[in-house]
């Protein structure tokens, strides 16, 4: 296989592994929750407009969803590896974004604050390189197994999220559990039978031939499952939270 077709490869499974499309149940253990937070994404990621600060941006894979965005500048934590791997245009200490104040309308947020040690300070400096009434578009986790050890701190009920946000003079706007019913326990299923099976194959292509026949299964009978029983509010993967900054009503 050839440099190009290696790479467009490597570029189809990284879009299957966030696209909420069927075909992805076949090359991704963790496609029901990818499909989830990126309908929920595709949903709320329009109210992000003008200048957006994408926090954690890693591959990007959201920025598409950002169509009203205006200015799209991505952030990353400054490593060695990430200087090396990961194309962002700003690379931060892991204390203080080098930002002016009130320099975006918009952020985006997913899956990043579990891996920050300092939530609080975190926190505070979105509020203060967003503009006042700048939008905020968080997703975290609620229930996931530990990964990128030793870089995962901490998890976040709905209502923990949210009184953090509101500490630092974020207004609610929106709140949203992710996959609050039979699925929840299928993918936490499918998360054990990667970490337990499917990563430890060699060589990868294994990987590739034993998804569709471990966890294809289990994720089409879970979405059917989920079709037709209850949902319960108080079992869910993952947190979403779309938030106003009020800088203006904090003063006062």
């Amino acid at each position: 296989m050839n440099v190009k077709s290696s790479a467009a490869l490597k570029s189809y499974f990284v879009s299957m592994s966030f696209s909420p499309t069927w075909l992805g149940m076949f090359v991704n253990p963790f496609w029901l929750c990818r499909r989830e937070l990126a309908l929920a994404l595709s949903d709320l990621a329009p109210r992000l407009t003008g200048t957006v600060l994408d926090f954690g941006s890693g591959s990007q894979p959201y920025r598409p969803l950002l169509t009203n965005c205006a200015h799209y500048t991505s952030l990353e934590y400054d490593t060695p590896q990430n200087r090396e791997r990961k194309v962002a245009d700003i690379f931060y200490d892991g204390k203080s974004i080098p930002a002016e104040d009130n320099s975006f309308d918009g952020l985006l947020s997913t899956q990043t604050l579990e891996h920050v040690p300092n939530p609080e300070v975190i926190v505070a400096e979105w509020a203060r390189v967003l503009k006042d009434g700048g939008m905020l578009l968080i997703t975290m986790p609620f229930m996931w197994p530990e990964h990128e050890m030793p870089y995962d701190f901490q998890r976040y009920s709905s209502g923990g999220l949210r009184l953090l946000l509101e500490k630092s003079g974020f207004e609610i706007v929106e709140q949203r559990r992710l996959l609050s019913d039979c699925r929840a326990p299928a993918q936490l299923f499918l998360a054990w039978i990667f970490d337990a099976v499917l990563v430890k194959l060699r060589p990868k292509v294994l990987r590739l031939l034993l998804t569709p026949l471990l966890c294809t299964p289990v994720s089409i009978l879970a979405s059917m499952l989920a079709a037709i029983l209850p949902k319960n509010s108080n079992t869910y993967l993952d947190n979403l939270v779309l938030a106003r900054q009020k800088k203006a009503a904090s003063v006062n």
